[in-house]
């Protein structure tokens, strides 16, 4: 249940694909797209959604060393588009020899009408793949179609689908234009009187979702983890305090990009309707932010107090949902010691007790006199460890209310003690906006949550069985992840919001002074 191990440094190679949706550009500035891709830095861009000669202009022009993928244009005669993905090569247009069995391949077809010429070329070997890495199926319009009379789903264009599976001896994953970019599913679809496993996950181009830009991760085991970012979440949209009026206000002054606004004296914004001069100096901080990729502590107050001169503790856990009946893995990493202990519960998938004991024993053994740190643990991870002690081990829960617990999350963002990079507060994209590397495990809390599901339905079927190192792996970058964001925090600058108001002979005033 217990298990100690050191990072892994070879993390698998993976493609990062960033989709921009059709409709999502027809709606947001250029300078917007162009900082979506900086901030993204994918190795492929594609455009899904309906035929767009515009967006795919302007996602070429956002993108110009990037291949840009808009399949439904067609290109002329070619209506199949073949890339490949290697580390050493990085991503390049397929040409008719084999490729290494490592490659990974990512076929995109103009419409599901080519489905069936394509399964052809795979069978005759007049289009060949990598056999040991996955292959990714692009459609940009393929959505899954809701029956709302008998309450079902129906997945068109199967029997090809599954077909064009079978024939590949690695795994096949399907990029489903129209779906929502945090759409995760692993179809079971009838083959030759057998099943075929065939995962579709969303890209996008879905209205139930807004304006979105996501990140897929897409790696050669065929798992795919989206990062999806509100399209305002870029250009001016992205700064706190800008809003879309305002953004509207400081283009016409020609105010385009978040430099632009670094040029801007703060006594420029205050001239804007709505915008004080607290507001002001925050615009201009934030700025500064999103442009070092640094963060900036507003306040003399410490993230977190400790009994000596240990570091936190840094706590993740995983659970079979939002309102959780198991607690199946903890994760804990100790930055003194660059140590990891996992604690998976694999036997008894429905008996929270057993995991929960292995923890919570190991640790007031071990770390009673830790201090703990979390990301929003206040509002899940000590919520929920707390509750579970109570119900099954109360024993425990004096000892472990004892303990020093913080919310890295609470303090930062809740309290308004740090300005941080990411274009949301979610770790993650808080974490690579300051330049954490994560493994590319291809998983998502969502989806780690899904595949614990299907165990506990399934307990004796090896197929539900999670790929447990895959799972360990992926909490493990979270507690890392969170180390390295606390590092930033606590090495950033301490900086007060006050405008000099001098503003300088380019007008620039970046608004701030140190402490």
């Amino acid at each position: 249940m217990s298990g100690h191990s050191a990072r892994n440094t070879d993390a698998d190679a993976h493609l990062e694909l960033l989709t921009l949706p059709a409709s999502t550009l027809d709606r947001v500035s250029q300078p917007a797209v162009r900082d979506a891709v900086q901030y993204f830095t994918p190795d492929l861009v594609t455009v899904p959604g309906t035929r767009n000669p515009t967006a795919y202009a302007t996602a070429r022009d956002a993108a110009p060393n990037l291949p840009v993928i808009h399949p439904q244009l067609g290109n002329g005669a070619e209506h199949i588009h073949h890339y490949r993905y290697s580390p050493n090569t990085g991503v390049h247009e397929a040409p008719d020899t084999a490729p290494p069995p490592e490659t990974i391949d990512l076929i995109a077809v103009q419409s599901r009408d080519l489905l069936t010429r394509l399964q052809t070329q795979l069978t005759s070997g007049g289009r060949q793949t990598g056999t040991e890495a996955a292959t990714f199926l692009l459609i940009p319009q393929l959505t899954v179609e809701w029956d709302t009379t008998t309450l079902s789903t129906t997945l068109p264009n199967a029997k090809e689908l599954a077909a064009i599976s079978a024939t590949l001896t690695e795994p096949v994953t399907v990029l489903a234009g129209g779906q929502p970019a945090e759409y995760y599913h692993e179809w079971s679809l009838p083959h030759n009187h057998s099943p075929v496993h065939v995962p579709i996950t969303g890209l996008g181009a879905s209205e139930l979702q807004g304006s979105m830009f996501a990140q897929h991760t897409c790696t050669p085991h065929g798992t795919v983890a989206a990062e999806a970012v509100d399209a305002d979440k870029f250009g001016l949209r992205a700064l706190n305090g800008i809003g879309q009026s305002t953004a509207k206000r400081l283009r016409k002054q020609g105010c385009q990009t978040i430099r632009d606004i670094q040029n801007l004296a703060v006594s420029t914004l205050t001239d804007l309707p709505g915008i004080g001069q607290t507001t002001a100096e925050k615009i201009h901080a934030h700025a500064d932010v999103i442009d070092s990729g640094e963060p900036i502590v507003l306040t003399n107050k410490t993230p977190v107090k400790t009994r000596d001169d240990r570091p936190p503790l840094c706590l993740d856990i995983e659970t079979d949902g939002l309102s959780p009946t198991i607690i199946w893995q903890f994760g804990v990493y100790d930055p003194a010691t660059d140590d990891y202990q996992a604690f998976i519960e694999k036997q008894h998938p429905k008996d929270p007790k057993p995991v929960l004991e292995a923890f919570i024993t190991w640790f007031l053994a071990n770390h009673e006199d830790r201090t703990v740190l979390t990301w929003n643990g206040h509002k899940f991870d000590y919520r929920h460890i707390s509750q579970f002690l109570e119900h099954h081990l109360p024993e425990y829960v004096d000892a472990w209310d004892d303990v020093w617990t913080y919310d890295l999350y609470k303090w930062a963002v809740g309290d308004k003690n740090a300005l941080l990079p990411g274009r949301t507060n979610k770790l993650d994209h808080v974490a690579r906006a300051l330049g954490y590397d994560f493994a590319g495990t291809g998983l998502t809390g969502a989806q780690t949550a899904a595949a614990y599901q299907e165990f506990m339905r399934n307990p004796d079927s090896p197929a539900a069985e999670p790929d447990w190192d895959r799972h360990k792996a992926y909490c493990e970058d979270d507690c890392r992840a969170l180390w390295h964001v606390y590092q930033a925090i606590t090495n950033a600058t301490r900086r007060d919001m006050t405008d000099s108001g001098t503003g300088g002979a380019t007008g620039q005033q970046a608004g701030l002074t140190d402490f």
